[in-house]
Order: structure tokens, then C-alpha cells, then sequence
């Protein structure tokens, strides 16, 4: 659940600095992310910048639009590019402020405002959009297979449905839970509570079960080596943080930390019936606190995450000799050996500045500090699973941080966390019962149009000189698809645990599942990859790039729903699925994704000329997004969304090239369907996190501020100067 927890406190962050920016009470009127898969490896860094789960931060140019906006929007910013009064009409109660705008003034706005006047966010939901509107679709297919399991006949089949309803019935059986309260949790914790010496910490995480049930004091990955992308490398992560992004510890005292729901409701609430009194467990978040406010400033932020060079600052190989000289006194050697990857001829050390602080903190006088981060994080990881009360306190503060109403169904939640326990094998009865081969073909051939649409905008590509062009369409040549499903499922027949009847309980299969992937993770180290297996969840809502690799991947989750449908017209399918795919394919000539070749090797294949032009163009979209204000005197931060930025842009013109050649294509449809597949609500308060926290632009912000840059949009609805969607043309963006 690290995954849900880490994204949810991350948007807590955000919220605490809402309610102290100017204007925000004006603006509310009236009256919150590659996730990990518990059980599978954690995705690297590369990995999670580029999934498309969730949407982020904004942008507006132009001038017009409604009066109401102006309190919205300052108009003041980076000489050259004129700000715009486009409402942020992803929250509702800012539709409701404003007035219906012409087409020509707020195109996603007049497209979509009766939708957005009209429509209810669901129970227990921030947002609701096509893809969430999917997503609810797809768990209901879950549920009905958890509810409703077929007779199979295939042996994986049937060792899949029997673990997941094993899990589904220990999540659902509230009477055990409830009788077992804390004392699953307190069993793996005690040995952890009762550490008084540094020498006793040392033990604990040196123990193989340590490593597999609780929080360590660092993250280890087996994944695909950034500078050898035929072999595995064992990645070496910093601590993950309970608020998420490092930047909000130095804005934090420990009086505002202790003040937050999370600490003081959450966690306060397991630590007292882990048998602390209230005073000794306000000294065990204090000394949390302390140890994350230490570290945080060694841990790279959000942005810093985003920025062009990340990848590059992230990719230290180091041997062990090395990383143990870096470490001084921290254990380092002793944690890897835990989840069995001290082997390694490669290790990738993500963050040396991390582990030169480790080096310090790691202290007799500081081991109180290590110990009650490691009691906290751990808490809060396992706050889902305990009983009823610990529950529902979790989702009462989550709701109240998300701006959320109401709660989702304890199906719809134990569906959810079968799907996050056993990705895999939800995924291969997802898949068998509800994606088909001709799903799988159509979006195949699809794709294969926009390839080729690709490589000839490349070869067309006047910036570049040809010896980046020829490096740029070989790589284009060995991308990999991955649509819908795999044609090889990987062997995981020995993966088991006990259900409730055998003797076991929610926390005694997250062990077993646990010993269970870290011994696949030992397996991996020092072995060539099998390219053939996927790693992603089928039954997931998403799409995503992935350098390490040079794949793209189309879930079979999202091909369904509104967002794909075989009787669809060619501009509906351009839309939705092609919008997807050609997005996927940009992340490979981002500037994250253009520094990695054809394997996924961290190669640098640009002349030093034409990666100066290509910069360029990137720096001049960055500025067209700082100068945007979602909320009044917050701007986006156009580095933080550059890479997802240019994917929506080049996407959008390698459609335009394909739309050339239909015959009588409808671009007027084409348009509005486009608005439509990214038509928003959500509260307030997760719409300051995506500003503040996603790598995205805002859902407006992805069909506003991308088809304004388009003579095709200008000419299907006659935008001129003084309209709000009309944008002069040396101030539009091209970057490929």
C-alpha cells in the first residue's frame, strides 16, 4: 500500500501550503504519483516520471475571456508571452463562477461546461474524469471476478483465482480483523520498539525479515542498468518521506508537523494501541519528524526530480567497496544482503548525498530518531489492514485532505487491494476474461500508423543535423509495443500464502507474498533481462514510456469505456487511443527520454549543436508555462512539466500529419472529442497538489494550451487576434 500512502501525503504537503498562499480564499467561494505494486519491485526514477497516472500542473496564454477570471489570472509575466483569463475549469466551483464562454475565447470550457456543471464527483473520489470514469468501470470487471469466479481449466488460471480470493476473503472478513486489532502489527514491530543501541538497530535491519516486512533505512530495486540495458542492476533509494516531496521540511517546524492529521490522527492512533501512552507517542512522532527534517535536505525534491539532468545526477554505478566507503558507519552492506542483492557486479546509487548524511545520522546519540521513523513509516504502511477503527481514522483524514465526500464501498476497497497485493495475477484473469485479440491487433495497427507518422516528421526534422537524425530513427525503429497484454506471462506458480482458513491474515500474506519477490529480485542479480516480460499491471487505466527499456505499454485496462471502442469514427479514435499512444511515443525524444538510446542505455546520441537547438525549443515551452496562473499568484512550474508538456504537444501534430491524409476528415469532431477525452472535476484542494506535485499540465491546460499552438484549430473555428484562444505565431511552441 506504500504506493496509495506516499501519493496521499504528498497531497497532504500541498495542502498545507494552500492555506497559506494569498487569494485563496477568494478563489474557493463557498465552502488531494510508475505507484508501486506491493509485491513487485519499486519503479526507478526514469520509470516514475514517465507513467501517466494522474495529471499536474498548468498553463494559459492569450488574452479575453470572462471578467470573473481576472482574480484567477494576473496577466503579468515573462515579457513576449501574453497571459490569458482562462477559468481553471477543472474545479468546479470556479465553472460556476463565470459566465458560458464562445469557442473561440475558452475552447475546453465552451466544449465541456454542461458536463461540468452537471456532473457529481463519486463517493470517496477528489476527481472524476474519462479515466476515472474507466477506472470505476474496470473495478467493477474486478469485482465481478472476485465475486463471481469462473471455472478454469488453464493451471495458472487457476492458481491465480485461488490466491486472489484468498486475500479478497481475509480483507473482507472484518470479524477477524477486528479480533486480531493490533497484534499482527505489534508481533513484526516489537523487536524494532524494544532497540535501545545502535548496534541492536544494525541487527534488526540486517535480518532478511526486516527486509521483507518492514520499513527499511533505504530502498533497493533490481531493474534494467542504465548503462547496460541487457543486464540488471541492483538501485540503491533514498528513505521515502511521509509528506512526500523533501522541499516541505524546510518550510515545517515540528509544532506545524505535529499539528497535521496524518502524524497526529493516523499514525498518533496506531502508536497508542501499539500500547504508547499519548505523551509517549507525541515523543515518537517528534523524534520521526526530526530524523525527516535531518534527511530531507540530502533527498532531492519533486522538482529537482523533473529537471533534464535528474536522470543523469541519479546515475552513479558504484561496486560495493565503493558504496560501503561512502556509507562510513551505515550498514549498508548488511541491508543489501537482507534483500539478498550484496552480489551485485552493478549497483546504481541514486542519491550519494543521501547516503554521505546516512553516514552522519547513523550515531549512538541519534538511534532513538532512526528507530521511531521506522516504527511510523511502518504504522502507516499497514493502517489498511488492521481493524475497523484504524480504517476508517486513515480515510476520514484522507478524505479530509483530498476534499473527497463520502467513502467508497468495502468491495470497491477490498477489490482495490487485491489488486495492489496481486497485480499480477488479477492481471492474468483480467486479461483472459475481458481483453481480447482483435482489442489487442486493432490498437497494434494504430500504433504502427503513428510510427510511421513519426519517422517521417524525424526524417523531415529540419533542426536536426543527420547523424542525430539516423541515431533518432533507429531508435524509433526498436521501440517496442507492448498493447494490451503479453504474449509471455512470467512463471510465479510458486508464489503461496496461507488465507484465513489455513491460519493466516492480511499481514502474514504480505510476508509470505514478500519473501516470495524479494527471492525473485536475488534471482535477478547479474542476469540478462528477458525483454518479452512485462512488468505492469494489464488490468491497469494507463499508458507510459519507459527509456530503461525503449517500450511503450497500453494497459488493456484503458482500451475500453469511452476511451476505446472498435466502433469508434477515425477522429474519435485519434482522439482517444491515438492521442495516448503518440503522447507515449514523445517520451522518447523528451528531454528525459532523448537521453537514452535505442536499448535504453543513459547514452548521449545528440551533437552537441542540435541538443543546444533542441533546448532551445524545450526552454521557450518551459516559459510559456511559467508564466501561467492556475490560482492567483501561483504559477506553474514549467520544469517540473516540460517532458509530459512536449509529449501532449508533439502528440497533437503527429495527429494533425495523419488527419492530413483522411479523406474529409472532420477536425471540428476531431477537436471536440479531444476536449472531451480530458473533460475534469475535482476539488480544490487536489487540484493546488497536481499544480504543485505532478510532472502533468492540468487537464484544461492539455487541450487549451495545445491546440491554440495549431493553424488546423485556427482555421476549423476562425480564431483571430483578441480572441482568448488565439496565440501570435512566434510565440508558439514547437519542439519537434
Amino acid at each position: 500500500m506504500t504506493g496509495l500512502i506516499k501519493r496521499y501525503t504528498a497531497l497532504l504537503c500541498a495542502v498545507l501550503i494552500a492555506v497559506s498562499m494569498s487569494g485563496c480564499q477568494n478563489i474557493q467561494g463557498p465552502g488531494t504519483g510508475s505507484t508501486s505494486d506491493a509485491g513487485g519491485s519499486a519503479q526507478t526514477a526514469v520509470e516514475a516520471q514517465t507513467g501517466e497516472t494522474g495529471q499536474g500542473p498548468a498553463s494559459v496564454t492569450g488574452n479575453g475571456g470572462d471578467d470573473n477570471g481576472d482574480d484567477l489570472h494576473t496577466g503579468e509575466g515573462i515579457v513576449g508571452v501574453d497571459a490569458a483569463t482562462w477559468v481553471d475549469s477543472d474545479v468546479q466551483q470556479f465553472v460556476r463562477l463565470v459566465d458560458r464562454p464562445r469557442l473561440e475565447d475558452d475552447f475546453h470550457l465552451a466544449v465541456n461546461m454542461d458536463w461540468m456543471l452537471e456532473t457529481e464527483l463519486p463517493a470517496g473520489y477528489p476527481s472524476f474524469d474519462p479515466i476515472t470514469e474507466r477506472s470505476i468501470e474496470v473495478d467493477g470487471q474486478i469485482a465481478d471476478i472476485l465475486k463471481n469466479p469462473e471455472k478454469e481449466t488453464d493451471p495458472a488460471l487457476i492458481h491465480d483465482q485461488e490466491l486472489v480470493q484468498k486475500y479478497y476473503k481475509m480483507w473482507m472478513d472484518w470479524d477477524t480483523r477486528n479480533e486480531l486489532g493490533i497484534e499482527p502489527l505489534k508481533e513484526r514491530l516489537e523487536p524494532l520498539m524494544n532497540v535501545q543501541t545502535l548496534d541492536e538497530l544494525t541487527a534488526y535491519l540486517s535480518r532478511p525479515e526486516t527486509a521483507i516486512s518492514a520499513t527499511e533505512l533505504l530502498q533497493c530495486d533490481v531493474s534494467m542498468d542504465w548503462n547496460n540495458a541487457d543486464y540488471y542492476a541492483v538501485y540503491v533509494l533514498p528513505v521515502d518521506l511521509i509528506f512526500g516531496d523533501s522541499m516541505y521540511y524546510g518550510m515545517m517546524s515540528e509544532d506545524d508537523a505535529m499539528s497535521e492529521p496524518y502524524y497526529d490522527e493516523v499514525i498518533r492512533h496506531i502508536l497508542v494501541d501499539l500500547g504508547y501512552s499519548d505523551e509517549e507517542a507525541t515523543g515518537v512522532l517528534k523524534r520521526c519528524f526530526a530524523f525527516e527534517q535531518d534527511i530531507a535536505e540530502y533527498i532531492m525534491t519533486t522538482e529537482e526530480q523533473s529537471a533534464r539532468d535528474a536522470v543523469v545526477k541519479e546515475n552513479n554505478p558504484r561496486t560495493m567497496e565503493q558504496l560501503e566507503a561512502e556509507a562510513g558507519d551505515f550498514p549498508i552492506r548488511q541491508m543489501l544482503a537482507a534483500y539478498g542483492a550484496d552480489g551485485s557486479d552493478t549497483y546504481i546509487l541514486t542519491e550519494p548525498e543521501w547516503l554521505a548524511a546516512m553516514d552522519v545520522l547513523y550515531d549512538e546519540d541519534y538511534v532513538q530518531n532512526l528507530r521511531d521513523y521506522l516504527i511510523c513509516y511502518t504504522a502507516q504502511d499497514y493502517a489498511t489492514l488492521l481493524d475497523r477503527s484504524t480504517y476508517d481514522v486513515y480515510y476520514e483524514v484522507i478524505n479530509g485532505i483530498s476534499g473527497a465526500q463520502g467513502t467508497k464501498s468495502d468491495e470497491k476497497s477490498a477489490a482495490d487491494a487485491v489488486n495492489t497485493f496481486l497485480p499480477m495475477q488479477m492481471g492474468r484473469l483480467y486479461a483472459d476474461r475481458y481483453v481480447t485479440d482483435e482489442t489487442k491487433k486493432e490498437v497494434s495497427d494504430l500504433t504502427d500508423e503513428i510510427i510511421d507518422a513519426y519517422r517521417d516528421m524525424l526524417k523531415e526534422e529540419s533542426f536536426l543535423s543527420e547523424e542525430t537524425r539516423r541515431s533518432a530513427v533507429t531508435k524509433l525503429d526498436n521501440l517496442q509495443k507492448r498493447i494490451a497484454k503479453p504474449d509471455k506471462w512470467e512463471d510465479d506458480s510458486g508464489l503461496t500464502f496461507k488465507g484465513g482458513e489455513e491460519g493466516g491474515n492480511l499481514l502474514s500474506a504480505q510476508d509470505q507474498v514478500g519473501a516470495y519477490w524479494v527471492e525473485r529480485m536475488r534471482s535477478r542479480v547479474n542476469q540478462k533481462v528477458d525483454r518479452d516480460i512485462w512488468t505492469s499491471r494489464i488490468q491497469q487505466v494507463n499508458a507510459f514510456y519507459d527509456p530503461s527499456q525503449n517500450t511503450i505499454t497500453l494497459c488493456g485496462g484503458i482500451l475500453g469505456g469511452s476511451l476505446y471502442d472498435a466502433s469508434m469514427s477515425r477522429e474519435e479514435l485519434f482522439a482517444s487511443v491515438g492521442d495516448t499512444v503518440a503522447h507515449e511515443i514523445s517520451h522518447a525524444f523528451d528531454t528525459t527520454g532523448a537521453q537514452f538510446d535505442e536499448k535504453g542505455n543513459l547514452r548521449n546520441w545528440w551533437t552537441e549543436e542540435d541538443q543546444k537547438a533542441f533546448a532551445q525549443r524545450a526552454d521557450k515551452l518551459v516559459a510559456y508555462f511559467d508564466n501561467i496562473e492556475p490560482f492567483q499568484d501561483v504559477n506553474c512550474v514549467g520544469s517540473q512539466i516540460e517532458g509530459e508538456a512536449i509529449a501532449d504537444l508533439v502528440a497533437m501534430k503527429i495527429l494533425l500529419r495523419l488527419a492530413a491524409r483522411e479523406p474529409g476528415f472532420d477536425y471540428d469532431k476531431f477537436f471536440r472529442s479531444f476536449s472531451e477525452t480530458w473533460k475534469t472535476i475535482t476539488t480544490i484542494q487536489t487540484e493546488y497538489y497536481t499544480l504543485s506535485q505532478d510532472t502533468h499540465p492540468l487537464a484544461y491546460l492539455r487541450v487549451n494550451a495545445m491546440v491554440q499552438q495549431f493553424d488546423e484549430f485556427y482555421d476549423t473555428y476562425g480564431i483571430r487576434k483578441g480572441d482568448g484562444m488565439y496565440l501570435a505565431p512566434d510565440q508558439r511552441l514547437e519542439v519537434w
